[in-house]
Formats: structure tokens, C-alpha cells, sequence
């Protein structure tokens, strides 16, 4: 059997530390409780000393944002906007929210306003008009500051439709009243003169009839008038005072 020690005396692992006698100890024991004390006290005081090179207020705590300023707009003042949504009477629901940019220039140029559909009322399948009305309720400024708003629609520019405002702010859909009128009286033009023609007065008494009930279905039964607010149309809004609190 070959000896651990024929060919030289064994190399320590790292693990082991050797004694000026020769013995070889493991590295805990070689580390008396005496020499941990004084070892993290120099590490302390290297991690002190290494806190000097960090930039100033690098290792402080962050300080937190101060609140906002009171942000208000002032009364009866007026912006033109544009649309940032697309809102349809037919497709939109009450409650829906919407946006709208601040094209004014001045300090309100590329402010945001917001607002939700407050409600939607079609018309009949006859006559009347369907009508919309928006709710305005905050605005908010480039950099971020908020105003609780109230406003009302007073115009609007270009609408594709036909749309109009009303005098209570609300947007009414182009009316067929006059359509429907044009459609059956055409008719009944159109049955009286052929009812003339073959069946002399009489005829065109009733020709008139039957030519102003043919006129009035073709138009009754199309359904209520659709009021398109395309994203992009512009609009003209009259602020009328502060809105309800932001919830925080």
C-alpha cells in the first residue's frame, strides 16, 4: 500500500489552512471567534468610507411630488375643439365616454377635453328629429393639471349629416318632415293625374289618395334619422362653470 505522504507532504484545499507545525486545520479553526469582530468592523468602515464617492443625494430617500396647483377655467369662455371619437346615435350608448383636442391657440391650445354621452333620444319612424346630448366634464392641460368643467355645445362646424345644435345645447339629426312631405305629395300628384286621365274627376279624387299612401310608405318605414359625429369634426363649446370633483 502506497503511503499519502510517498511522493510529498499533502497540499491543503482552500478550504484548510496549515499550521507552522505542520498540521493542517480547517479553515474555521484557523479563524479564532477573536479576529470576526475586528473584520466587520473594517468592512463597515470601507462601506462608509465608499458611500463619500456616490453622487449627492444619490443614496437619500425619494422626496414625493408636490400636490398639484388649483387649476380652474374661467367662466363663459369658449374653445373650439375637435373630436378625438367617432359617437353615432345608432352605435353609441348613454354613458359611452369621448375626448376632444383644443385647437384655440393660446395657453388651452392642445388641451383635452373629456365627457361621456348623456343621452340619445330617436326619432319616430314619421316625423321628429333624434337628438344627442354630451355631457362635458373635465379638462386637462398639456402638462397635466386638471379642471372639472361644464360646458355646452353651441356649434358645430361642417357636419356631414346635417346636424344642428339646438337652442338647449342639444344635437339634432337633419329633419325628413320636409322629405316626407316632397315623397307623398309626388304621390299623390302622380295618382290624381292618372286618375283624371281614366276615370275623369272622381278618378283623380282617388288617385290623389292611393298616390299619397304609396308617397308616405316610402318614406315612413325607413327608420329613425342617424346623427354621425365623425372623429375629427370640430365643434365650438361655451364653458358654463366648474364640473363635478375629480374622484381622487
Amino acid at each position: 500500500m502506497v503511503s499519502k505522504y510517498a511522493f510529498g507532504p499533502a497540499r491543503p484545499s482552500p478550504s484548510e489552512i496549515v499550521r507552522r507545525d505542520g498540521e493542517i486545520l480547517p479553515m474555521k479553526k484557523a479563524l479564532p471567534g477573536r479576529l470576526v469582530r475586528p473584520l466587520l468592523e473594517s468592512l463597515s468602515i470601507l462601506f462608509v468610507f465608499l458611500l463619500g464617492f456616490l453622487p449627492a443625494g444619490a443614496h437619500q430617500p425619494a422626496q414625493t411630488s408636490a400636490p398639484e396647483q388649483p387649476f380652474s377655467v374661467p367662466q363663459w369662455i369658449s374653445f373650439r375643439i375637435r373630436l378625438d371619437d367617432t359617437l353615432t346615435s345608432k352605435y353609441s350608448m348613454e354613458g359611452d365616454p369621448f375626448s376632444a383636442t383644443v385647437l384655440d391657440r393660446g395657453k388651452y391650445q392642445g388641451a383635452r377635453v373629456y365627457g361621456t354621452i348623456q343621452t340619445i333620444d330617436n326619432s319616430g319612424r314619421f316625423r321628429g328629429h333624434t337628438t344627442m346630448i354630451l355631457a362635458f366634464n373635465r379638462l386637462m392641460m398639456p402638462d397635466g393639471r386638471r379642471a372639472p368643467i361644464s360646458a355646452e355645445i353651441v356649434r358645430l362646424y361642417h357636419a356631414p349629416s346635417g346636424e344642428s345644435v339646438d337652442v338647449e345645447g342639444a344635437i339634432e339629426s337633419g329633419g325628413r318632415g320636409k322629405k316626407s312631405f316632397i315623397n307623398t305629395g309626388l304621390g299623390a300628384g302622380a295618382g290624381a293625374l292618372l286618375g283624371g286621365i281614366f276615370g275623369g274627376g272622381r278618378g283623380a279624387g282617388l288617385g290623389s289618395v292611393i298616390g299619397g299612401l304609396g308617397g308616405l310608405g316610402t318614406t315612413g318605414f325607413t327608420g329613425p334619422q342617424v346623427i354621425v359625429l365623425s372623429r375629427g369634426l370640430e365643434m365650438l363649446i361655451r364653458i358654463t362653470g366648474p364640473g363635478p370633483a375629480p374622484a381622487q
